[in-house]
C-alpha cells in the first residue's frame, strides 16, 4: 500500500509540571465492576460540584474536617498569642482574579457602536421587558461598586484553616454592609441538621431597597411550647466573647393610622455608608429595663415566669403584648360581614362583635389564634374539633352541638330577621352547609372513647334530630329532599351504622347517649326507605337494637346495683324502639319480610297483658299498642297472619282485655299506649287480618289465615261490644272511626265468603249499626265532623288546620264506606231502601267545593301531602257513594267521576283503574248519538277503548317496581304493594303517574312521538295490534267524550284549557315530523275521522264559539304546557320552529293546521316567535285563511296589545300589506299595528308615541294601493280599558268626526296640505 499523510498526528505525552493539575477521570474508581457508577439525575449541578472537588481535591471542595465545624468565637489577644506562636503557618492566598470583566467591557462597547439607533433601541426594549424598568439603576450600582473596590484595593481576606475559631478584628468597613439583625430568640431551636456546605460558603447579600422589604404577620408560638435552644457559654472559658443583646424595638405600626412609626435610636442605620471605615464589631451592652414589680397576668409577667431567657422585645413572644390588652374596638380588618367572623361562646351561642372585646379572659373564650377577640370562629372550632388534646375535642364538639341547637332554634323563630349582626343573614343562607359539615365531624369523631364519644353522638343528633323536632310526628312519607343534609351521610352509612351497632353491644353508654342513638336511627329510616333497608340489613343493628331497648333480661323489681351508665330507665322496656320498628316496617315489603323472622319475640307483650306485667301500666299498654301496631303493618303485606291462628288464647284475652277497659283521657293531649289507643290498634289490626281473609291466596305464605277462622273468633261481636261502650266526645271520634272501618272489613268479607252475600250477617249487623245512624250517638260523630269540614272548607284553608280537617274527613270515609258495605252485592245502581241514613245532599256539596278548592295548593312539606292524601280518600269512596244515589245521573255520575279522578293521588291506582272501567262502559254509541258526540264506527270495530288501555296502565303505574299501598288495603293490594309510605315530595312529579292532568286523555300522543324509547311499546301485549291512526282515533275521541261531560255538567274549570288542546293538536301534527312518504303510508292529520275530532276539540275554544273556560285552577301558557313533554331542556321555540317548518312542508294549507300556527304569535309570548312566522316564513301567511271568529283564543286583544314596536316586524306588517297577499286574521294583525304605531288616537294609555312614526304614513301612500291606504287611515280599534268587544271589519275602518279631525290635524303636522291633499277623501 503507498505511503499516505497521516490523518491522525502522533500522540506525544507531555510532561506534566508543578502547576499542571493531574488530570482525573470521570469515572468513579469505587466501582468494582467497571462501570460508571449510578448517579441520581435529581442532584444539582452545584452539588454534584462540590462533592467531585471534596473527593478529588479540587476547586472549593479542598477536603476539611474543620469546615464542617461549627466555628468558636475568640478574643482577639488570643488569636495573635497563637497567631505569633506558630510563623511557620503562613496564610494561603488565592490565585489573582483574572480581569474578563474589563474584556468583555471592550467587546460589548464595540459591539454597540457598530449597530444602528433602531437596533440599539429595540435591544433596550427587549432588556427593559425582561429584566424590568430599574435593572439600569442597578447595573449602575454594581459598577460604582466595582470602582470603588478597585480604587480601595481590597481583596478577599482568605479564611484561616489552621485556626479553630473565627476572630473578631478590628479592620475597615465593606461596601454595602447589610443592616444589623436581632439575635436569635431562645425560644427559636437551631438546626441540628444544618448542611456541611454552609461552612465554605461566601454569603453575598442582595441589595434591597424599601420597596422590597415585605413584612408577613405569622402565627404566634404557643406559650406551653419548650424552648430548645443551643446552651450557653462557659463562663469560665475566658477565650470566648460576648456579641452583645439586641436591644432594638420592633413596632408594628398600624395600617389605619397616619402616624410614622417611632425610631428608636439603638437601631443601626439600614445601610451603612460605603464611605466610613470598617470599625470592630464591638457589642455596646444597654442597660435592661426590668419591671421589679410586674402587674400579675401583664405581659411581662408572663415574660419573666414562662420565658425568663427570652429578650423583652422579642418579635416571637409579641403575641403577649395583643393579647393582655385587648382592643377597646375591634379594628375594620378583624370585622367582616362573612358569617366566617361570627363567634360563638362555649354554649354555640352567637357572641356580639362588642361584647367580644370586653369579656374577660377567665371564661376560656380566648384560646384560639386571635386572642385579642373573645369566643371562636366557626374554622376556630372546626379545627379545635381536631386536636390531639382530648379534652380541647369533647370541649368543640360540645360547642358544634350548640352552634347547630341555636341555629336551629333561630331557623324555626326566624331568629335571623330580628338580629342585626353582621353574617347572621350569610349564615341563614348556608345553614344547610354548615349542618352538613357539623355532622361530618361528628360521624368522624364518634368512634371515640369517653365524652369525645358521646360528644359526637349529641352533635349527630343536633344535626339529624334536634334540627326538625317536626318531623318527628311525620308518617307515611319519605322525608329525602333535594338540599338534604342527612343526604350527605348516606355514603357514609357503610361506616355509621356498624359504629352504631358496635357502640350498643359494648353497653357502656349511658341511657341519654342510647336514646339518641335510638332517634338518630329513627330519623334516617324515616329520611328514605333505601335508608331504612340499610338499617335492618346491617349485621347484628336490629338484634342488638331489641336486645338493648326492648327485650331486657332484668325486671324492674329486681333489685340490682346500677353501674355509672345506667339508671332504672334501662331496666324498661322502651317504646319507642317499637316505633322504630314499625317504621321499619312501612319503607318497604323487603324489610317487613326481615322483620317477620323476629316477630315471634313480640308476643311476650301479648300474653303479658298490661294488668299483669311488672312493669306500669302506661309503658305496658304503649308496648302492647305498638305490638299491634307492628302485626297490622305486617299484615298490610299480607305477612305474619299466622299469628292469628297460633296465638288464639292470647288474642282472645287480649281482645276481651279491650272491651273491658273504659275509655280514660286525660286533660290536654293524649299519652302514647293510654287505652284509647289501644283499642285504636285492635281495631285496626283485626281488619287487616280480615282483609287478609277474604282472599287467602294473596297471604305470603297463601293460606296463612281463612275466612271460616275469622267466623270462629267472633270479631264481629266484639266489635259490636265496643261500639256500645262509646260516647259521643270529640276524643272518641278516632275510635268510632276505627270501628266503623273494622265494621265494613268484616260485611266486605262476608259479601265474598258469606252464605248468599253475606244476607244474615248483614241483617245482624244493621240491627245494631242502624239504630247509631238514626239518631244515635254515631248520627252525632258524623254531623259534628261534617259542621267542621263545611266550616273549614268555606274560608281559605290554613295549614295548621290540615291535621283537623284530615281526621273530620276520615271520620266521614269510614262512615261511606261502611254504608257501601251494608248493599247488597248483587244490586247495580241505587238499592231500594238505604242501609241507614247519611246526610247525602251536604256529603255532595262538600265533594263539589272539594274540587276545584285551594285546599290543594296549600304547602307545609310532607305533612300537608300525608293529610291531603286523606281528603282524597274521601272523594275516592264518594264517586263509588254517588253512583249509588237515586237522584244521581249517568252523566252526572260521569262528569263527577272524570273530575274526581285529578284529585286522586298516588295509592289509589286500583280506585282510578275502576273508575275508568265503569265510566268508559257508560260510552256506547247510542250515548255518543243522544249527545251529538262525533263517534266513528271504526272506534267500536277495533274494540273501543281498549287501544288505550296499555298507555293508561303505564300513566297510572310508571314504576311497576315501586307500588304503594292505599290507605284503606285491599285483597289486591296486600299482595302487589311494595312500601306504605308515599314518596319524596320533590319526586312525586317526577315519577308521574297519579294525580292526573287534565290532558291525561291524550298521552297516548307522547308514546306515539316517542316510539322508540317507549316503555309501553317495549312491554306491549301480544294480542295488542293497533296503528298510529287508531291510537289517535280513540285518544282524541276519549278527550271529546271526557271535555263533552265535564262542560255539560258546569265543570270547565277542570276541563281541557285551551292551551293544552292547541298543543296536544299540534302533537298530532307533529307525527308526521321525520316521516318519509315510504315510512308512512298516509299522514294520520289526514284521516277524516282525526280531522272531524280535531275540529271538535278546537271548535269549543275558537274566539266566537261563546263557551267559557274560568281560569280559576289558573291556565298556563303553551311554553309551561309542552315543558311536560319536552322537558327542561328542548325549549318550545324550537318544537315550534319544527312545526312550522312541517307546515311548509306537507300542510297544503290546511286549514286547523293553520290555526294552530297562529297560536305562539301573540303578544303574550316573545318576539321571536312572531319574527319566525312573519320574517322567516313570510311566504306562508298567504296561505292562512282564519278569520277573526275562529281564532283559538278568548280574548283577541291578546293578539293586538301592547302594540308592536320591534322595526323589523312592523317592516314584516308593511311589506305583506304592500304585496297584498295576506288576508283574513293576519291582515287584520298587520293593519291594527301598522296604524297603532301612525295615529296617537291608537295608542293605550300610559304608552308612549313616537311623532317620527308620520314618516310610517308617508311610505303607506308611496307604495301601498288604495286598499292598503284607506285601511291604514281609516282603522280604529276599542280601547281595552273600556272592556268593549274588538270591532271587526268593516266596523273597524268606520271613523267618527273626531277622530278624523285629530288624524288631519297630525297628517298637516307631519307633511302639511300636500300630504293632506292626497287621503282628504277619506278624512
Amino acid at each position: 500500500m503507498p505511503p499516505s499523510s497521516s490523518i491522525v498526528g502522533s500522540i506525544v505525552e507531555r510532561k506534566s509540571g508543578p502547576g499542571t493539575p493531574k488530570p482525573t477521570s470521570n469515572f468513579s474508581s469505587s466501582s468494582s465492576s467497571g462501570f460508571p457508577a449510578v448517579q441520581h439525575r435529581s442532584k444539582s449541578a452545584f452539588a454534584k460540584s462540590r462533592e467531585d472537588g471534596k473527593k478529588f481535591g479540587t476547586g472549593i471542595g479542598i477536603g476539611s474536617s474543620k469546615l464542617r465545624q461549627i466555628p468558636t468565637v475568640v478574643s482577639n489577644g488570643s488569636l495573635k498569642q497563637d497567631a505569633s506562636a506558630s510563623p511557620e503557618n503562613p496564610t494561603p492566598s488565592l490565585e489573582k482574579e483574572p480581569d474578563w470583566r474589563e474584556k468583555i467591557s471592550k467587546d460589548n462597547e464595540a459591539k454597540v457602536s457598530n449597530m444602528t439607533d433602531e437596533e440599539r433601541e429595540e435591544e433596550r426594549r427587549e432588556i427593559l421587558e425582561r429584566f424590568g424598568e430599574k435593572i439600569g439603576d442597578v447595573l449602575k450600582r454594581a459598577r460604582m461598586a466595582r470602582e470603588k473596590q478597585r480604587q480601595a484595593g481590597l481583596k478577599a481576606e482568605p479564611m484561616d484553616l489552621t485556626q479553630d475559631g473565627i476572630p473578631i478584628t478590628s479592620e475597615e468597613r465593606k461596601p454595602q454592609e447589610r443592616a444589623r439583625s436581632p439575635p436569635p430568640s431562645a425560644l427559636v431551636t437551631p438546626s441540628s441538621t444544618r448542611p456541611s456546605s454552609r461552612a465554605d460558603r461566601r454569603l453575598r447579600f442582595a441589595e434591597l431597597g424599601a420597596e422590597d422589604v415585605h413584612v408577613y404577620e405569622s402565627a404566634p408560638s404557643s406559650p406551653k411550647k419548650k424552648a430548645l435552644a443551643l446552651p450557653p457559654p462557659d463562663p469560665n472559658d475566658n477565650d470566648t466573647v460576648s456579641l452583645g443583646e439586641w436591644k432594638g424595638k420592633i413596632v408594628s405600626p398600624d395600617p389605619n393610622s397616619l402616624e410614622e412609626p417611632p425610631v428608636d435610636d439603638d437601631m443601626p442605620p439600614p445601610l451603612v455608608d460605603d464611605s466610613a471605615p470598617q470599625e470592630s464589631i464591638q457589642a455596646i451592652p444597654e442597660p435592661m429595663e426590668v419591671d421589679q414589680d410586674p402587674e400579675e397576668g401583664s405581659a411581662e409577667y408572663i415574660r419573666q415566669r414562662y420565658f425568663p431567657n427570652a429578650p423583652k422585645n422579642d418579635p416571637n413572644i409579641a403575641w403577649l403584648k395583643t393579647s393582655a390588652i385587648p382592643s377597646s374596638t375591634p379594628s375594620d380588618s378583624t370585622l367582616s360581614s362573612s358569617f366566617s367572623n361570627l363567634r360563638f361562646n362555649l354554649q354555640g351561642i352567637p357572641i356580639s362583635a362588642l361584647d367580644s372585646t370586653t369579656l374577660p379572659t377567665h371564661l376560656g373564650l380566648h384560646h384560639h389564634a386571635e386572642g385579642t377577640r373573645a369566643g371562636y370562629t366557626l374554622d376556630d372550632i372546626f379545627l379545635l374539633s381536631r386536636s390531639s388534646v382530648p379534652a380541647q375535642r369533647a370541649t368543640m364538639l360540645g360547642v358544634l352541638a350548640g352552634v347547630v341547637r341555636w341555629l336551629a332554634g333561630s331557623t324555626r323563630d326566624d331568629g335571623f330577621l330580628k338580629t342585626k349582626e353582621d353574617g347572621m343573614k350569610e349564615l341563614a343562607e348556608h345553614s344547610d352547609e354548615l349542618r352538613k359539615r357539623i355532622l361530618s365531624a361528628g360521624i368522624a369523631a364518634m368512634q371515640e372513647r369517653g365524652s369525645n364519644g358521646l360528644r359526637a353522638v349529641e352533635v349527630i343528633w343536633e344535626c339529624l334530630v334536634g334540627w326538625d323536632l317536626d318531623s318527628l310526628y311525620i308518617e307515611g312519607i319519605e322525608l329525602d329532599t333535594e338540599r338534604s343534609a342527612i343526604s350527605s351521610i348516606q355514603s357514609d352509612l357503610e361506616f355509621f351504622l356498624p359504629q352504631v351497632a358496635g357502640l350498643l353491644v359494648q353497653g357502656t353508654l349511658p341511657t341519654k347517649s342510647q336514646s339518641q342513638l335510638l332517634a338518630i336511627l329513627h330519623r334516617l329510616a324515616r329520611q328514605s326507605n333505601a335508608i331504612a333497608e340499610s338499617i335492618v340489613f346491617t349485621p347484628k343493628l336490629l338484634p342488638t337494637i331489641l336486645q338493648t331497648f326492648i327485650f331486657t333480661s332484668t325486671s324492674p323489681s329486681v333489685s340490682l346495683p346500677l353501674t355509672d351508665s345506667q339508671d332504672s330507665s334501662n331496666l324498661i322496656p322502651d317504646h319507642s324502639a317499637m316505633h322504630l320498628i314499625h317504621t321499619l316496617i312501612t319503607s318497604s315489603r323487603s324489610s317487613a319480610s326481615e322483620i317477620e323472622k323476629i316477630a315471634d319475640s313480640f308476643l311476650r307483650f301479648i300474653s303479658i297483658l298490661p294488668n299483669s306485667t311488672p312493669y306500669s301500666l302506661t309503658q305496658a299498654t304503649a308496648m302492647l299498642t305498638w305490638t299491634l301496631r307492628i302485626y297490622k303493618a305486617l299484615a298490610s303485606y299480607g305477612l305474619y297472619t299466622r299469628i292469628a291462628g297460633e296465638a288464639v288464647r292470647e288474642l282472645a284475652g287480649l281482645e276481651q282485655y279491650v272491651i273491658s277497659r273504659t275509655s280514660k283521657f286525660q286533660s290536654g293531649a293524649q299519652e302514647e299506649g293510654d287505652e284509647y289507643g289501644l283499642k285504636i290498634a285492635w281495631l285496626e289490626l283485626i281488619e287487616a287480618w280480615m282483609t287478609c281473609a277474604i282472599d287467602p291466596h294473596q297471604t305470603t305464605p297463601v293460606h296463612e289465615i281463612r275466612w271460616s277462622q275469622v267466623v270462629g273468633w267472633g270479631w264481629d261481636k266484639g266489635i259490636s261490644e265496643i261500639q256500645s261502650s262509646l260516647g259521643s266526645d270529640e276524643k272518641e271520634w278516632d275510635v268510632w272511626e276505627a270501628m266503623w272501618r273494622a265494621q265494613a272489613a268484616w260485611l266486605e268479607g262476608v259479601k265474598v265468603n258469606g252464605v248468599k252475600g253475606g244476607e244474615k250477617e248483614r241483617e245482624a249487623a244493621l240491627e245494631t249499626i242502624e239504630p247509631l245512624f238514626e239518631g244515635g250517638v254515631a248520627a252525632g260523630v258524623l254531623l259534628a265532623a261534617l259542621n267542621i269540614v263545611e266550616e273549614t272548607l268555606s274560608k281559605a284553608v290554613d295549614p295548621a288546620k290540615l291535621t283537623e280537617l284530615s281526621a273530620c274527613f276520615q271520620v266521614l270515609t269510614s262512615a261511606i264506606r261502611l254504608w257501601l258495605a251494608c248493599v247488597p252485592p248483587h244490586l247495580e245502581g241505587p238499592p231500594p231502601r238505604p242501609p241507614f241514613t247519611l246526610p247525602f245532599a251536604r256529603l255532595s256539596k262538600v265533594a263539589a267545593k272539594l274540587i276545584d278548592h285551594l285546599v290543594w295548593s296549600v304547602s307545609n312539606g310532607p305533612n300537608s301531602a300525608v293529610h291531603r292524601r286523606s281528603i282524597s280518600q274521601y272523594l275516592a269512596y264518594y264517586v263509588r257513594l254517588s253512583r249509588r244515589l237515586p237522584d244521581s245521573s249517568p252523566d252526572l255520575w260521569m262528569a263527577q267521576a272524570f273530575s274526581i279522578l285529578l284529585r286522586l293521588g298516588i295509592g289509589n291506582e286500583d280506585v282510578v283503574e275502576g273508575i275508568l272501567r265503569n265510566a268508559t262502559a257508560l260510552v256506547t254509541p247510542q250515548w255518543t248519538s243522544t249527545r251529538r258526540i262525533p263517534c266513528p264506527q271504526v272506534i267500536w270495530e277495533k274494540g273501543g277503548f281498549a287501544v288505550l288501555e296499555p298507555f293508561l296502565g303505564y300513566l297510572l303505574r310508571p314504576n311497576p317496581i315501586v307500588v304503594v299501598s292505599p290507605l284503606t288495603i285491599t285483597p289486591k293490594s296486600i299482595k302487589d304493594s311494595t312500601t306504605q309510605k308515599l314518596p319524596p315530595i320533590h319526586n312525586q312529579s317526577r315519577l308521574g303517574g297519579l294525580p292526573l292532568q287534565r290532558d291525561w286523555t291524550m298521552t297516548p300522543l307522547d308514546h306515539l312521538l316517542r316510539s322508540s324509547d317507549s316503555e309501553v311499546f317495549k312491554t306491549l301485549p301480544s294480542g295488542w295490534d293497533f296503528s298510529e291512526v287508531e291510537v289517535t282515533r280513540a285518544a282524541l275521541f276519549l278527550t271529546k267524550v271526557v271535555q263533552e261531560t265535564l262542560i255539560n255538567m258546569s265543570l270547565s274549570p277542570i276541563a281541557l284549557t285551551r292551551e293544552e288542546t292547541v298543543f296536544r293538536c299540534m302533537q298530532v301534527f307533529m307525527l308526521e315530523h321525520g316521516q318519509t312518504q315510504n315510512e308512512a303510508s298516509r299522514e294520520v292529520f289526514r284521516d277524516a275521522d282525526v280531522k272531524e275530532l280535531m275540529e271538535c276539540l278546537l271548535r269549543n275554544h275558537a274566539y266566537d264559539d261563546g263557551l267559557s273556560f274560568p281560569s280559576t285552577l289558573g291556565e298556563v301558557d303553551l311554553e309551561k304546557v309542552a315543558g311536560r313533554f319536552l322537558g327542561p331542556s328542548v325549549p318550545f321555540f324550537q318544537f315550534y320552529t319544527d312545526f312550522v317548518a312541517l307546515y311548509d312542508a306537507i300542510s297544503f294549507s290546511d286549514p286547523a293546521f293553520a290555526r294552530l300556527l297562529l297560536a305562539p304569535t301573540s303578544m303574550h309570548y316573545e318576539v321571536d316567535y312572531r319574527k319566525h312566522l312573519w320574517c322567516d316564513y313570510g311566504h306562508l301567511l298567504k296561505t292562512i285563511r282564519t278569520t277573526p271568529e275562529k281564532v283559538l283564543s278568548g280574548d283577541l286583544r291578546e293578539y293586538l296589545h301592547p302594540t308592536e314596536t320591534n322595526g323589523q316586524l312592523l317592516g314584516a306588517y308593511l311589506n305583506a300589506l304592500l304585496r297584498g297577499d295576506i288576508q283574513a286574521f293576519p291582515r287584520f294583525v298587520a293593519v291594527h299595528h301598522l296604524a297603532s304605531t301612525i295615529w296617537p288616537d291608537l295608542v293605550e294609555e300610559g304608552a308612549y308615541f313616537d311623532e317620527k312614526t308620520g314618516t310610517m304614513l308617508k311610505a303607506v301612500l308611496q307604495r301601498g294601493n288604495n286598499e292598503v291606504v284607506r285601511d291604514i287611515v281609516s282603522y280604529h280599534q276599542t280601547k281595552t280599558s273600556s272592556g268593549s268587544k274588538v270591532l271587526f271589519p268593516p266596523d273597524c275602518f268606520e271613523l267618527d268626526e273626531e277622530r278624523k279631525r285629530s288624524r288631519r290635524e297630525c297628517v298637516v303636522r307631519w307633511g302639511g296640505s300636500g300630504l293632506l291633499s292626497r287621503i282628504e277623501g277619506l278624512l
